[in-house]
């Protein structure tokens, strides 16, 4: 059996990233704050301001500068008469154009952790029409309209579109587009359409599906996330906190500038597979693999650095908030979906089954809690169909009299006809009083 987790644990985890994140804290040049993705680095950015402040909130630590971040956030989200710009957010590389990476991040986190109808939120309505109005015409997302539609921006969009607005058709033309571009041969999605499946990719689209309800109205959409669910399990290593086939992501990106030039810059996405692969665990339907939830969050403890962060996957970005926001909401998923709370320990009976202890049942050995739990249950069987098994008694009896051959089998049936019309007659009077 699987040695089980202890919600202290992660508790331990929180603290010290979130210690990390207070000492990172950069004010801004107003009344505002917040963090770049280099921890080191002075120029808050959009996309880290939201992660870092989430973090706070998703484990219900308060957070003194929350007030601070919003502002920030507010004066970067764009305001402009174009459509295709108004609402949101451009990331300090990307010269003024508000993209999908910062504006589906940084919307979907807002409305996740309640700020979004705070007096000094930005707008969240202005960020679903610039979502809406950036989806491309063949359903996906780029950086923005035009751009080549990728997974990774596709599931991002979904994703926080399932928490702006559920009935937006634009989650369906996503969704359809994520299907038709899973990998033919395993069914689970890579980094571009129709590429080998890894399992940072698959992780990230199946909670994005997840997150947008669509697998319980839409059976094409429950079908590929069964089957995205099956590869992820019959892939992942959760001893592994990288997974070596997307470590890193990174594609050209360009515009027409506003003197008819050409635009170009790069973007970089750094991905941690294992924290993706959690969050995607504890919202799977139906039965939930906990022996694979609990290793991976073992994994999780166990490769903490001191100061907080996790190991990077990339030596550019070895001080980045990304080896801290994304394994923060992989943990706050852990707690919110199981549930699992301080104090308490969850424990793997199985692949598919697990018992979470808590108060006096923490010095009670699993498999001994287990026990007692069959007892009461069959006690509570009995209770209710006690006339049944008194029957099923007397037929038994009198079958191994016949069968020794103490009494005949007609000795017998004269013997039990009056006992089981009885039964039968209270049975229904106490059904009759019952109903009454």
């Amino acid at each position: 059996m699987v040695t089980g987790v202890d919600g202290r644990s992660i508790d331990a985890l929180v603290e010290r990233s979130l210690d990390l994140l207070r000492r990172t804290y950069r004010p801004g040049t107003a009344d505002d704050g917040g963090w770049y993705h280099r921890l080191d680095a002075p120029m808050p950015g959009p996309s880290a301001t939201v992660t870092g402040m989430s973090s706070f909130l998703l484990h219900r630590r308060p957070f003194e500068h929350e007030q601070q971040c919003l502002r920030f956030l507010e004066k970067r989200q764009i305001r402009s008469d174009d459509p295709l710009l108004d609402g949101g957010w451009a990331v300090n590389t990307s010269a003024g154009q508000p993209v999908t990476e910062a504006t589906a991040l940084v919307a979907r986190l807002l409305v996740r952790t309640g700020t979004a109808l705070t007096a000094a939120a930005p707008d969240a309505r202005r960020a679903t029409s610039w979502l809406v109005n950036n989806q491309n015409d063949d359903g996906g997302w780029g950086s923005f309209h035009g751009q080549e539609s990728r997974v990774w921006l596709t599931a991002m969009a979904v994703r926080a579109l399932g928490e702006l607005d559920r009935r937006s058709p634009a989650i369906g033309a996503g969704a359809k587009w994520l299907i038709a571009a899973r990998d033919p041969a395993s069914h689970g999605w890579g980094e571009r359409p129709r590429h080998a499946a890894t399992v940072t990719h698959t992780s990230y689209v199946l909670t994005a599906l997840a997150d947008s309800g669509l697998p319980a109205t839409d059976h094409a959409v429950a079908d590929a996330v069964d089957e995205g669910y099956a590869w992820l399990a019959s892939h992942l290593n959760p001893a592994t906190v990288h997974d070596d086939h997307a470590r890193l992501e990174t594609y050209a990106v360009t515009r027409a500038g506003a003197d008819g030039s050409i635009v170009m810059w790069e973007n970089a996405i750094w991905h941690h597979g294992l924290p993706f692969a959690l969050s995607a665990l504890v919202r799977q339907p139906g039965t939930v693999r906990f022996d694979l939830v609990v290793n991976s969050v073992r994994t999780l403890i166990t490769t903490q650095l001191e100061d907080g962060r996790w190991p990077s996957v990339d030596s550019s970005a070895a001080f980045s908030v990304w080896t801290v926001g994304p394994f923060l909401e992989a943990l706050a998923d852990v707690r919110a979906f199981l549930p699992l709370h301080s104090g308490q320990v969850l424990t793997p009976l199985s692949a598919q089954a697990a018992i979470i202890q808590g108060g006096a049942d923490l010095d009670v050995p699993p498999q001994r809690l287990l026990t007692a739990v069959r007892w009461r249950l069959r006690k509570q069987w009995l209770r209710r169909n006690w006339a049944a098994a008194t029957i099923g008694l007397l037929l038994a009896g009198g079958a191994v009299l016949v069968a020794t051959g103490l009494f005949e089998a007609r000795e017998v049936g004269f013997g039990l006809v009056v006992p089981i019309i009885l039964l039968a007659v209270q049975v229904a009077m106490t059904g009759s009083r019952s109903g009454k």
